[in-house]
């Protein structure tokens, strides 16, 4: 059974955002201020596991719509760039879009 993490975009304070990376079942949690680095954490904890995880996301609803639009287009990058290498990974060729909004 997947380990369940969850990714809670709120917003930083300063008009940008975050990413808290919880992992549900050791009760910790990382704060991540950019995708890079939610990327090197997400992988980092997720192979303690053997990579066998889930993921949940949720942002905050004080969330400005700018930063929304930011990561959404920070995140539709970072999948174009890995898409070869998700597609391998869940066995399929067509893609699929991610949608952080829900």
């Amino acid at each position: 059974m997947a380990v369940k993490f969850i990714s809670q975009v709120e917003p930083d304070g300063l008009g940008g955002w975050f990413i808290r990376l919880i992992d549900t079942l050791e009760e910790s949690e990382v704060v991540c201020k950019d995708l890079d680095e939610y990327a090197k954490n997400i992988e980092e904890l997720g192979g303690e596991y053997g990579g066998d995880i889930e993921v949940e996301w949720v942002r905050d609803k004080k969330l400005s719509p700018a930063s929304i639009q930011d990561l959404q287009e920070k995140m539709a990058i970072l999948q174009e760039k890995y898409q070869d290498e998700i597609d391998k990974i869940n066995g399929k060729e067509d893609s699929y879009e991610f949608n952080p909004n829900n």
